[in-house]
């Protein structure tokens, strides 16, 4: 296995500000770590994603890794910003060889990703909510970000992980923390990466595009929602298998369903699945 430096034509062209070597390990040391075909290591991109996207269009060999210490364009799901333009944070993409994807990918990396960081950070207890978010006690922690490109499947990782508290992104309805904030002490950005792709390694030798039983009983022990109001926006599948738009509506979060759809109870008492969209919990009525 070879790092690659930078693939030719359009790929090359947006490698920039390439490193030799990340945390004190060169690049061909990261590569037989963590078991990647071709793997890059920016001090600075755009987009971690956009750049193994590139790579794997250009025939690059899988596994890819791209690691960066800042984003300038990070970004999550519906194409919302991420605020990555830090060192004090994780961002990198695997591109992986992989069949299936689909709802249920996301949830099983961020699985993966949350049980990873429990041991590379001991003390801290992620949760897991739908469809892609990693939690603290309700906090933001990061989140993963699912696309295709071809017949791969990327999976790109965000990790608020050194921030001191006053660095970390705020807004209207967010609440961010960070390994850090939570534990008291910094972590090895490099000693969770290892953690991680470790953790990774159980998706992509088992592709599936259901959830395995396993991994959903896991899935619903971390969830923030289940059992409790949420306010949804997005799509619905009905009993009767009709797909329905809703927005705003109020429902009691359930449990996940193997195809990675969220199950909701709604105001009525009726099972419905949540397939694409959000849920957040819902401001309990005042008495």
């Amino acid at each position: 296995m070879t790092a690659s430096a930078r693939a030719p034509g359009a790929a090359g062209a947006a490698a920039t500000d390439l490193l030799a070597e990340w945390e004190g390990i060169s690049v061909g040391d990261w590569v037989r770590r963590l078991g990647a075909a071709t793997a890059e290591f920016h001090g600075r991109t755009g987009s971690t994603s956009d750049r193994a996207a590139a790579l794997v269009r250009a025939g690059l060999p899988l596994p890819v890794l791209v690691v960066a210490d800042r984003q300038t364009a990070g970004r999550g799901r519906r194409g919302r910003r991420w605020t990555s333009d830090s060192p004090s944070g994780l961002w990198f993409t695997v591109a992986h060889a992989f069949p299936a994807a689909g709802a249920a990918l996301p949830l099983r990396i961020g699985l993966a990703v949350a049980r990873a960081l429990e041991s590379a950070a001991p003390g801290i207890r992620v949760q897991v909510k739908w469809p892609n978010d990693l939690l603290v006690a309700g906090r933001k922690l990061g989140g993963v970000l699912c696309e295709r490109v071809g017949d791969a499947a990327l999976a790109g990782v965000g990790l608020n992980l050194n921030h001191p508290p006053g660095a970390l992104p705020t807004g209207p309805g967010l609440r961010a923390t960070s390994i850090a904030a939570e534990i008291g002490r910094p972590v090895s950005r490099g000693r969770v990466l290892e953690a991680v792709g470790d953790a990774m390694e159980v998706v992509w030798r088992r592709p599936a595009s259901a959830i395995p039983p396993a991994e959903r009983s896991a899935l619903d022990r971390r969830s923030p929602l289940a059992g409790r109001p949420v306010a949804v926006e997005g799509v619905i599948r009905l009993r009767s298998g009709r797909a329905k738009a809703v927005g705003g509506m109020n429902a009691v979060g359930g449990c996940l369903c193997p195809d990675g759809s969220l199950e909701l109870v709604n105001a009525d008492g009726a099972r419905v699945r949540l397939v694409a969209g959000s849920a957040r919990l819902a401001m309990s009525p005042s008495r």
